[in-house]
């Protein structure tokens, strides 16, 4: 437990920076429970013991790299979160459940009425689009194992190896990224206009309105109070979504915004400065969700790349590739 006088010091430097998603220690959570759930079809270097932990840490990289200067805050800070109102529009704009197909047509949404992809945040694109990388890699990773298996020569089998490992190497340095987003959007006030307190709209209920209750329920709160031990068990079994990847994460993102006036009446009873049970029970569900989430998603990552092309003018099917079809040293060395 925090001494007060260190609480004191998190709320001020907080309180000088841009909001971050459950801190370290939840991302740390949510990237360690969903590659320790890893099923055995996903690649083995993924679900090694030194590559869990790995995960865990990245998955704090998009915070720790704020700060770097312009270009770079304001084009990435927006990736964290999701403006979503309480009639379900972004800032009165798409829905969650009709998302643009691209983050230009959402811009350009966005932008007649009034608003812009940098105002509402951009968290469904930044998962959808870490997602699609996952995907790439995987599909390469593939095709490397197939050339080492098919090659003729020593040097080009050595080369495929050699290859493999550096996929491997990023591969795990782009989903452990990208697990931050998927986390920032098992966060409540990160999919919801009431990000930082309930700020300037109807207020029925009186909640509150100051601006300190996100880094005290995602930071402060999970520091406090929660450990791995209590999210663990909360962890269903895979979900296969069966729908597109922005439908797919349009869906967890509604889910998430539901639980946005949960929070509030929770803070309101006092429920994140005590401890209670109930508040207690409430963020390790919504750490449990995104950690699910992940791990539903690097499945499906796995899966969908058996459908990706490789190459360029012409494109060869996954099928082909892992046939030997392919001269896969011309494909991926050249």
């Amino acid at each position: 437990m925090m001494r007060p006088g260190v609480i004191g010091l998190v709320f001020a430097l907080v309180a000088a920076t841009p909001a971050l998603g459950w801190g370290g220690t939840g991302h740390r959570m949510i990237g360690v429970l969903a590659a320790g759930h890893f099923p055995a079809t996903i690649p083995a270097f993924l679900r090694s013991p030194a590559a869990i932990a790995q995960i865990g840490e990245m998955a704090r990289e998009p915070d720790r790299s704020r700060g770097a200067g312009q270009p770079h805050d304001n084009d990435r800070d927006p990736a964290h979160f999701v403006d979503v109102s309480d009639d379900g529009t972004i800032l009165e704009g798409p829905r969650l459940d009709a998302l643009p197909a691209s983050r230009l047509d959402y811009d350009t949404a966005l932008r007649a009425v009034s608003s812009n992809q940098y105002k509402a945040g951009w968290l469904p694109y930044a998962i959808a689009d870490g997602w699609q990388q996952v995907v790439q890699d995987f599909a390469i990773w593939r095709a490397d194992r197939a050339g080492a298996k098919f090659a003729k020569l020593k040097a080009q089998r050595d080369w495929f190896n050699q290859d493999r490992k550096l996929r491997e190497l990023l591969t795990l340095r782009d989903l452990g990224t990208w697990a931050h987003y998927v986390g920032d959007g098992s966060q409540p006030m990160h999919a919801s206009v009431h990000f930082n307190g309930w700020g300037n709209f109807p207020n029925p209920e009186n909640f509150n309105s100051i601006n300190d209750f996100h880094s005290r329920f995602e930071s402060v709160f999970v520091d406090q109070y929660i450990d791995i031990k209590n999210v663990r068990p909360l962890l269903r079994p895979y979900a296969d979504c069966g729908c597109s990847i922005l439908a797919h994460t349009g869906a967890y993102l509604a889910a998430t915004q539901a639980g946005t006036v949960t929070a509030y009446r929770l803070d309101q009873a006092k429920g994140f400065d005590t401890g209670t049970p109930e508040a207690k029970a409430f963020v390790a569900a919504r750490l449990a969700a995104g950690a699910d989430m992940l791990r539903d998603l690097v499945v499906d990552a796995w899966r969908a790349s058996d459908n990706v092309q490789l190459g360029y003018k012409p494109r060869y099917p996954m099928s082909d590739i892992e046939a030997g079809k392919v001269d896969l040293y011309l494909l991926l060395h050249s």
